[in-house]
């Protein structure tokens, strides 16, 4: 797999990226997780499925509540946990970009993601922008493995405010699991 370079793990708004780019990187991202799984695996990529993230399942993401809503915690200023578990067997999930859907105001300013027992990226969203709904997409995506544990984190500017968001992202798992198309 290609060694990732820290400019391509930056969270782009999708104003900036080209027409048609957005899709690319997630087929991209789509294309390397397939690979990564039609390996380990050792099946075909026919007996593979591409489903949506379900935030609530504890095999995916474990986050608290299906839509993505939440309120903040009791700290200002400081990282709290959304999720944390480990992603089940057979399984990978990748997160290319994420919509800041919250009502009023900007609550949370950056996200962290710990996977394996380390940071590997933290996305500013203050660079995001109203004008393109609040989205930023990263270019090389990020993506945790079957079995591996994970954190992912937000930090806080005001505590106890509704917070919306959004990890746009996917699963790669065999047939059967979940979907069997």
């Amino acid at each position: 797999m290609t060694q990732l370079t820290a400019a391509l793990m930056q969270l782009v708004p999708i104003s900036e990226l080209a027409p048609g780019q957005a899709a690319a990187i997630r087929n991209e991202l789509v294309k390397r997780m397939i690979a990564e799984a039609v390996s380990k695996l050792n099946m075909t990529q026919d007996k593979l499925v591409v489903r949506d993230i379900r935030p609530l399942t504890g095999e995916d993401l474990d986050y608290t509540y299906e839509d993505w809503w939440e309120t903040t915690g009791a700290a200002d200023d400081a990282y709290e946990t959304m999720t944390t578990g480990t992603i089940g067997d057979q399984r990978w999930v990748g997160i290319y970009g994420i919509k800041d859907d919250s009502e009023v105001g900007m609550s949370c300013t950056a996200i962290r993601f710990n996977i394996g027992g380390a940071d590997r990226v933290i996305w500013n969203l203050q660079a995001l922008n109203e004008d393109d709904g609040m989205v930023g997409i990263c270019p090389s995506g990020i993506i945790i493995p079957q079995n591996a544990p994970y954190t992912i984190s937000r930090y806080v500017r005001s505590r106890n405010a509704a917070t919306h968001l959004v990890l746009k992202g996917f699963v790669v798992e065999p047939r059967g699991r979940v979907l069997s198309p």
